[in-house]
C-alpha cells in the first residue's frame, strides 16, 4: 500500500511541477537551470538516508519544473531557426484532405511534417501549417518538394479574447508558410487517407457533411460556422469533439459483438479477455483513424491502464488512475498543460468522479431503469454546475439549455448517430454500397434532428463578465456542503466564504477612468470607459467570414460588462469602420459620431464642437466640414481630456491636415497621450506635429507581417529622434491606459497585464520582415 500512495503522491508531485508552464513570466535561463539541477545533486548527497523519501518528493517536483522548462525551450529553439526565412524542403503531408475536388480556388492550411530543408535532413521532424491555394490536392502520407516562405503563426492579444499564442504553443503550430513553388515527388497516399477517400463519395451526398467528418475521422474543418455556433450556445459542442466517450462507445460495441459471437463458440474456446483485447484494438484503431488528437490520446491510455489493472487484479481508485495518466501525459509532453483541450478534458472526468462519490444516486434509484430521466438529470445537473469555472475561464459564457439540450443530444448521439457512423464506416471498408449508404443517411437523418431541437431550442447564451467567475465555484461548494453537513456547524464560516466570492462584484475600481488601444491587427479600435459604459473610437476590420468586432471588441466589452453608449468613427475605410454594423445590432441605441454625413451621424465630427461624457470632454479638432465618403485627410481628430490628462486620437490623418492643426492650435495641441497616425506611416507623424503634441507616451495599432511595414522605419527614427517613447500593439497586444486624479499609468497585455513567456518569445520576434 505504501508503494501505491508513494507511487500517487510522486505523480502528483511531477504533474504540479509542470504547472508553472501556466503562469512563469519567463524560462528558466540556462545558468538558472544549471544551478538548481546541481543543488538537486548536492541535496540528494548529503541529506541523510531516513530524510531520502521527504526529499525525493522535493525533488520530483523540481523535475517536473526542470524537464517541462527546458522540453519548451528545445521546442522554441528547433523553431527560431525557420522564421522568416525562404526555404526549399522536402514534407510529408500530415493531415487528411476531406475537400471536395473542385476548379475553383479556394485557399486552406495543409499540415506537413518537414524532414529535409536545402536537400540536409532534420534529426528531427517540424511541423508547418502551409497556406495552399492551388488546384492540386495535398493527400495524407504524400511527400511533396515545396518552397516556402515562411512566417510565425502570430494571434491577437486581448483581455477577454481567444488567446492563439498559447494554442498555437500548445498544438506544435508555430510556423506557418506561404506556398512559392511545389512539386510532388510521391503520390502514394497513405492508409488512412485511402479510408477516407472510400467514404467521401457517401459523406458528400448528405446535407450535414461536416459533422459526419468530424464523427468519423475527427476533422472539423469542414463544420459549417452556423451549426458551430449552434452547437456551442446550446452546449452540446463537446459531443462532436473525439473524447472518452466516443473512444468508449466503440470499445463497448467492439466487445458487445465479439460476445455475441462467442455465444455461437463452445466454451473451451473461448477467453475471457478476447472481447476486451478486441474491443482495444479496435478503439485504438478508431483512435489512429481520427488523428490520434490529444484527447482520443488520454481515452486510450485511460482504457489501456484500467485493462492492465484488471489484468493484474489491481484495486486502485479512480483518483489514482486519473493522477497517473495525467502524469504520464506531462512526462510525454509537457506543453499539453497548455492546451485548452487538456484541460478540458481532465476537468471533466475529475467532475464525473467527484460527483458520483460525493453526491452519488439514491441505490433505489440507481438499479430501476424507469429512472433513466432522473439519473440523466442528476448527471447533467451535477456537471452543469461543476463545470462552470471551466466553462467561463474558456468559453467566457454558459449555456442556459444546456441542460434541456444535452438531455436530447447525448442520447441522439451516443445510440444513434455515433453508432450509425461506426456501421456507415465498416461497411464502406467492406465495399457494401446499398447498406453503407443506409447508415450514412440514419447517422444523416439522426442529425437532422437533433439540429431542429438545437435550433428551436436555442433561446440564450449568457456571456460572463470576470467580475462573477468566483461565483462559478458555487457548485463544487454546493456538493460539499451537502455531503459534509459543514451547514449545520459552520454556517458562518460558510457565509465569510460566499462573501469572499462576490467580493470582485463590489471591487472598488482603482482608476477614474480608461482607455485601450484594442490588439485587432491592422486597424484601429480604441476603447474608452469608466468600468461600466464606454465609447468606441473605431471598430476595427471586417474580413469576410469574420472581423475584429465579432473577434476581438466584443468578447472585451463582455469581459469587462461594458455598455456602449456611443461610437465615433474616424474615417470610413474598412480597417475603422469594418464592425460598425455589428456594434451597432449588439448596442442600437449607442450614438454616432462620423465625418461623413453618409453615417446617420447623431453628432458631426466638426472641428469646434465639443461632447462632454461622464467626466470627459471631448474637443473635436478636425475636420473643418462634412463628405459623403471620409479619407483619410478627413479624420475625425478628437482630444480627450478630464481636466488633468488629455490623449489625442488621429485615426489616419495626413501630414497636410497635421500642418493645419499645428497652424490653428499650436499648443492647444499638447497632450499626454498621442494615437499615432496613420499607424506609423511615413505620410504622418511630421516633425512639427510631434514637437507641438509633446506627448509622454504614443501608441500605435498595427498587425504583425503587414505588407506596408508599419511603422515605417523613418516614423520609428522621428519618434527615436524627439525622445519619444512609443508603443505598438503587433509588439505588446492590447495597450491599456489607467488615470486617476492626479496620477496615471500604461500597461500591456504582454508586459504587465498577462506576462507569460511564450507571450514574451512571439513580442521578442521581428514585427515585419
Amino acid at each position: 500500500m505504501r508503494q501505491f500512495c508513494s507511487l500517487d503522491l510522486l505523480a502528483i508531485m511531477f504533474s504540479l511541477g509542470c504547472l508553472p508552464l501556466l503562469f512563469l513570466p519567463h524560462l528558466l535561463s540556462d545558468f538558472q537551470w544549471y544551478f538548481i539541477a546541481i543543488i538537486l545533486v548536492i541535496f540528494a548527497l548529503v541529506v541523510p538516508a531516513k530524510l531520502r523519501w521527504y526529499l525525493s518528493i522535493f525533488v520530483v517536483f523540481v523535475l517536473g519544473i526542470l524537464w517541462s522548462t527546458a522540453y519548451s525551450k528545445q521546442y522554441l529553439s528547433s523553431i527560431l531557426p525557420y522564421i522568416d526565412k525562404t526555404l526549399v524542403v522536402k514534407a510529408k503531408v500530415q493531415n487528411i484532405n476531406t475537400r471536395q475536388a473542385t476548379t475553383d480556388i479556394e485557399p486552406y492550411y495543409m499540415s506537413f511534417s518537414v524532414f529535409s530543408i536545402s536537400d540536409v535532413t532534420l534529426s528531427n521532424d517540424i511541423l508547418i501549417s502551409v497556406y495552399w491555394d492551388n488546384l492540386s490536392m495535398p493527400k495524407s502520407g504524400q511527400i511533396w518538394q515545396l518552397t516556402l516562405k515562411t512566417k510565425v503563426v502570430h494571434g491577437y492579444l486581448n483581455e477577454g479574447g481567444f488567446d492563439s499564442q498559447r494554442f498555437s504553443i500548445a498544438n506544435r503550430s508555430l510556423l506557418s508558410a506561404k506556398v512559392i513553388d511545389a512539386k510532388l515527388l510521391d503520390d502514394k497516399s497513405n492508409l488512412r487517407q485511402s479510408i477516407i477517400d472510400l467514404a467521401l463519395p457517401y459523406i458528400d451526398l448528405f446535407s450535414y457533411r461536416g459533422i459526419l467528418l468530424a464523427l468519423a475521422f475527427g476533422d472539423r474543418s469542414q463544420l459549417d460556422d452556423s451549426l458551430r455556433t449552434v452547437m456551442m450556445q446550446t452546449g452540446v459542442v463537446h459531443l462532436m469533439a473525439i473524447s472518452g466517450m466516443h473512444i468508449l462507445l466503440v470499445f463497448g460495441l467492439s466487445c458487445f459483438f465479439v460476445k455475441t459471437v462467442l455465444f455461437f463458440i463452445p466454451k473451451r474456446f473461448i477467453c475471457f479477455f478476447v472481447p476486451i483485447i478486441v474491443g482495444w484494438l479496435c478503439a485504438l484503431f478508431y483512435a489512429w483513424l481520427t488523428g490520434f488528437s490529444p484527447p482520443t490520446l488520454r481515452a486510450i491510455l485511460a482504457l489501456s491502464i484500467w485493462i492492465y489493472l484488471r489484468y493484474k487484479k489491481h484495486q486502485i481508485s479512480a483518483w489514482q488512475k486519473v493522477n497517473r495518466i495525467i502524469a504520464l501525459l506531462l512526462l510525454f509532453d509537457p506543453l499539453m498543460i497548455l492546451s485548452e483541450s487538456f484541460w478540458l478534458s481532465c476537468y471533466a472526468v475529475i467532475s464525473l468522479i467527484f460527483l458520483f462519490e460525493w453526491l452519488p444516486i439514491p441505490q433505489e434509484i440507481k438499479h430501476k431503469k424507469r429512472w433513466y430521466i432522473v439519473r440523466l438529470l442528476h448527471l447533467q445537473l451535477g456537471l452543469t454546475l461543476l463545470l462552470l469555472p471551466i466553462e467561463l475561464f474558456i468559453f467566457h459564457g454558459v449555456s442556459a439549455v444546456s441542460i434541456l439540450t444535452n438531455l436530447i443530444a447525448i442520447p441522439i448521439i451516443s445510440l444513434c448517430t455515433f453508432p450509425a457512423v461506426l456501421f456507415a464506416l465498416a461497411f464502406t471498408l467492406m465495399d457494401c454500397f446499398y447498406i453503407a449508404l443506409w447508415w450514412w443517411m440514419v447517422a444523416d437523418k439522426s442529425l437532422e434532428l437533433l439540429f431542429f431541437s438545437l435550433n428551436w431550442l436555442n433561446l440564450l447564451w449568457l456571456n460572463i463578465p470576470s467580475d462573477f467567475y468566483w461565483l462559478s465555484f458555487l457548485g463544487w461548494l454546493v456538493v460539499i456542503i451537502i455531503r459534509t453537513g459543514t451547514w449545520r456547524c459552520f454556517r458562518i464560516t460558510l457565509l465569510v466564504i460566499f462573501m469572499l466570492l462576490v467580493t470582485p462584484l463590489f471591487e472598488h475600481q482603482h482608476y477614474r477612468w480608461r482607455l485601450d488601444m484594442l490588439d485587432v491587427g491592422h486597424g484601429l479600435a480604441i476603447v474608452i470607459h469608466d468600468g461600466t459604459s464606454a465609447i468606441l473610437y473605431d471598430t476595427g476590420a471586417n474580413w469576410g467570414k469574420s472581423s475584429a468586432m465579432e473577434r476581438v471588441i466584443i468578447p472585451f466589452l463582455q469581459w469587462h460588462n461594458l455598455n456602449v453608449q456611443g461610437v465615433i468613427i474616424s474615417h470610413q475605410h474598412n480597417d475603422h469602420v469594418g464592425g460598425l454594423k455589428l456594434l451597432q445590432q449588439i448596442y442600437p441605441k449607442a450614438w454616432l459620431m462620423s465625418s461623413s454625413f453618409d453615417l446617420n451621424n447623431d453628432y458631426p465630427c466638426l472641428a469646434g464642437n465639443r461632447v462632454n461624457w461622464n467626466e470627459l470632454t471631448f474637443d473635436i479638432l478636425w475636420p473643418n466640414k462634412l463628405v459623403e465618403y471620409a479619407q483619410n485627410e478627413d479624420s475625425c481628430v478628437i482630444q480627450v481630456t478630464d481636466g488633468h490628462f488629455s490623449v489625442l486620437l488621429t485615426g489616419d490623418l495626413e501630414r497636410n491636415q497635421e500642418y493645419q492643426l499645428v497652424t490653428k492650435y499650436r499648443n492647444q495641441l499638447a497632450s499626454t497621450i498621442l494615437q499615432i497616425p496613420h499607424h506609423g506611416s511615413t505620410t504622418s507623424s511630421s516633425y512639427t506635429f510631434l514637437n507641438h503634441v509633446k506627448a509622454v507616451k504614443s501608441l500605435a495599432s498595427t498587425s504583425r507581417y503587414n505588407p506596408w511595414k508599419l511603422p515605417s522605419h523613418k516614423v520609428i527614427t522621428r519618434y527615436q529622434n524627439l525622445h519619444l517613447d512609443y508603443y505598438v500593439t503587433a509588439r505588446t497586444g492590447q495597450i491599456s491606459l489607467f488615470f486617476d486624479k492626479h496620477t496615471w499609468k500604461l500597461k500591456t497585455m504582454r508586459g504587465e497585464i498577462k506576462p507569460r513567456w511564450y507571450h514574451d518569445w512571439f513580442g521578442s520576434l521581428p514585427i515585419y520582415e
